[in-house]
């Protein structure tokens, strides 16, 4: 990729979707497509696979590649994405389709090419540069992403309502407890316990911000004990009590 100068930014964009949001299969012509998930979660199936991104995971819609999408139901999602033209021979359609955006690069040249673009209409050469930018660090993103811890961090926020312990997730990943605690924080930055509460706390955080259920309904549904442990969680990883985040 670096040997070729990519092609101008069609556009970006930040975009909010409804509740119960789907859009049926369908394909970008001539349009490679880049989507961040910001706030909740989309499932998409893709060149025959089910794919699920929560917040933070980045998602690539290759030109002419059919695909369907919706979101949780019930949740509130928040989406960066753009579109790109597509070159003969650029090789997108072989790029991997999902990265981590653990670092929070991807996050913050994403919300640039939105400001950026909602200024100046049309492709720039600041916007060129920051596209390119963007891809370069999408790529290093996937290839850095080890499928294991991949694998470990999907199942787990697929399983939120159930009580998980370390050696459930090292289970999953294939590897011992001190190896996968050891890979995990090295990837991440953050044990994967304190990582897995944090998730809990985002999942809840949805919940009270897009239902009515009272915190002793969403507690379970979260993996909490009870809404005695869910407030303290919420307190200790947002800084604010439940109740007040609701009122926010």
């Amino acid at each position: 990729m670096a040997e070729r100068r990519l092609p101008s930014l069609n556009f970006a964009s930040d975009l909010r979707l409804p509740r119960d949001w789907a859009l049926p299969a369908h394909a970008h012509v001539a349009t490679h497509e880049l989507v961040l998930v910001v706030e909740g979660t989309v499932e998409t199936r893709i060149a025959g696979k089910a794919m699920r991104a929560g917040a933070g995971i980045a998602k690539l819609h290759p030109s002419g590649v059919s695909h369907a999408e919706a979101t949780v139901a019930g949740a509130r999602t928040r989406l960066l994405f753009l579109h790109w033209p597509q070159v003969a021979g650029d090789g997108v359609d072989g790029w991997p389709l999902q990265a981590a955006d653990r670092t929070g690069r991807l996050r913050a040249v994403f919300e640039w090419l939105v400001e950026l673009t909602a200024r100046e209409a049309g492709s720039t050469s600041t916007s060129d540069a920051l596209l390119q930018g963007l891809l370069h660090e999408y790529l290093a993103c996937a290839t850095d992403e080890d499928p294991d811890l991949a694998k470990a961090r999907s199942w787990a926020v697929q399983h939120l309502d159930e009580p998980i312990v370390l050696a459930d997730l090292a289970r999953v990943a294939g590897m011992s407890r001190f190896h996968f605690a050891r890979a995990f924080h090295r990837a991440t930055g953050v044990p994967p316990m304190r990582w897995l509460r944090a998730r809990r706390v985002e999942a809840a955080r949805a919940l009270l911000l897009s239902t009515t259920l009272p915190l002793r309904a969403i507690a379970p549904q979260v993996g909490f004990a009870d809404e005695f442990a869910l407030s303290r969680a919420v307190r200790q990883v947002a800084g604010t009590g439940a109740r007040a985040l609701r009122r926010r």
